[in-house]
């Protein structure tokens, strides 16, 4: 006869098969959680290191992606100078572009090559794309190519230019490439080639933040009703998200290619997908800028609030060319081998955190844009926008008319004749026939006033 099982030994049999339940399904739950590389093990002092790139002495995020979106009109003048200084600092990297190839040895993936051939066949906007892919490069026109320079185009983007025309396309396929490409990501952080991250901070950032969620992060932008994150103030998408709006592209791809046939822009396409999926974006300005750091104003507040972006950590700049990103990366790679110095005689863990190891907008004007503003500058247009005297071209009248003015903190000279500027101090750019000249008494008194937040204004979305 059957010995009768006892409470306890169903109570133990109970328990050993739930274990072995929660242990498939942790098994089978992929990715895994993101992980925290330490700067060193727990048991070590701080120490300085010697590496040739200081970011490369980082703390790294094994789950963060970085996603470049180019295009074939502009990888060959602005991709060169990110494989010299921004790319050095990423772990995982993926390159999309609309032509397959190569680039100085690292892999840059079609990301439309999955696209429905009947719409890359007759769609206007593919003309390019089909040049491409019938004689490769060569089949560019120089007209089309960008050349090195990064400008700020019109509010409805460069609508005459073929690759930007294409460009609007990518967006949906590049969040379904991305998560079959890098299956272990966690965080995709999604940039432009005239885009800069600035990289320490965003590790920082990441860290307080739950991958486990779906979450969209960026500076905040609205087409008609539609919010979303500007593409080129670089956004942020956990894989949640990402796969919640990959689901949806390939439920209803004809519908979201035909709204796309009839948009322009590729970020609000994806915004409003996302809308559509319930994932919101979590409004990250000023953290995240569509500006260029040496031409913006620093002291411009969030909208509805008293917030000057001068003391919230900076994550992103747009609208820069070549030069002006590694001079972004030089100014970063400094900033971070002097925390971590001092990191060392404080004897404590760097980039951790702390205020003194976040660079703020502030910092970016005092170390960028200060040390080129504190004297006069022949051959230079600061862009003083407003003509006070058209046609006089005196540089000692241009002066006084700027000293009489209290609110006046720089000037300039030129063939229109005599501009101030009243709102902040602007550095400009090489200019024929202008000469330039700013207020530094007055420069000086306007940075003290939005000193006031130093140290009180933080992250602005956690």
């Amino acid at each position: 006869m059957p010995v009768p099982f006892s409470r306890s030994r169903v109570a133990l049999a109970l328990t050993l098969v739930l274990i072995f339940s929660l242990g498939l399904h942790l098994a089978f739950r992929a990715p895994s959680r993101p992980k925290w590389t330490s700067y060193y093990p727990a048991a070590e002092k701080p120490v300085i290191q010697t590496s040739r790139f200081p970011c490369r002495d980082l703390a790294t995020v094994e789950d963060l992606v970085v996603v470049m979106r180019t295009g074939a009109t502009e990888i060959q003048d602005k991709l060169p100078k990110h494989f010299q200084t921004t790319f050095q600092c990423f772990d995982n990297l993926l390159v999309f572009s609309d032509y397959e190839e190569l680039f100085q040895d690292y892999p840059v993936h079609d990301v439309l090559k999955n696209m429905n051939p009947d719409i890359v066949a007759s769609n206007p906007d593919f003309e390019i794309y089909r040049r491409l892919k019938a004689k490769g490069r060569s089949a560019l026109r120089p007209e089309e190519l960008s050349g090195g320079a990064s400008f700020e185009g019109s509010k409805v983007g460069k609508i005459e230019n073929p690759g930007w025309k294409l460009d609007k396309w990518k967006f949906l396929p590049m969040i379904r490439e991305s998560l079959d490409l890098r299956p272990e990501g966690w965080w995709f952080v999604f940039v432009e080639s005239d885009s800069y991250v600035v990289w320490s901070n965003l590790l920082q950032w990441i860290k307080k933040l739950d991958p486990y969620d779906p979450h969209y992060y960026g500076s905040e932008n609205m087409i008609g009703f539609d919010v979303y994150a500007h593409g080129g103030s670089v956004f942020v998408l956990s894989r949640p998200a990402m796969e919640k709006v990959a689901k949806l592209y390939a439920e209803k791809p004809n519908y979201w290619h035909h709204y796309t046939a009839q948009h322009w822009a590729g970020d609000c396409i994806l915004g409003k997908a996302l809308k559509a999926v319930d994932v919101d974006l979590t409004y990250s300005w000023p953290m995240f800028q569509g500006g260029h750091p040496e031409k913006m104003d620093f002291s411009q507040p969030k909208a509805f609030t008293n917030e000057a972006m001068w003391c919230r950590p900076a994550l992103s700049y747009h609208h820069l060319a070549s030069p002006e990103v590694e001079r972004m990366w030089n100014l970063e790679q400094g900033w971070i081998r002097e925390r971590l110095v001092a990191a060392a005689k404080e004897n404590r863990k760097p980039f951790d955190n702390r205020q003194a190891d976040i660079l703020h907008h502030g910092e970016i004007f005092r170390k960028l844009v200060l040390p080129n503003i504190t004297a006069d500058r022949s051959e230079w247009n600061n862009l003083s926008p407003d003509l006070v005297v058209a046609g006089n071209h005196d540089y000692e009248t241009c002066k006084r008319l700027c000293q009489d003015n209290a609110d006046c903190l720089q000037f300039s000279v030129g063939p229109p004749g005599c501009s101030i500027g009243t709102k902040f101090p602007e550095l400009g750019q090489r200019w024929a026939d202008y000469q330039s000249h700013w207020m530094n008494d007055r420069v000086d008194a306007w940075m003290a006033r939005l000193e006031g937040c130093k140290g009180v204004e933080g992250w602005s979305v956690t």
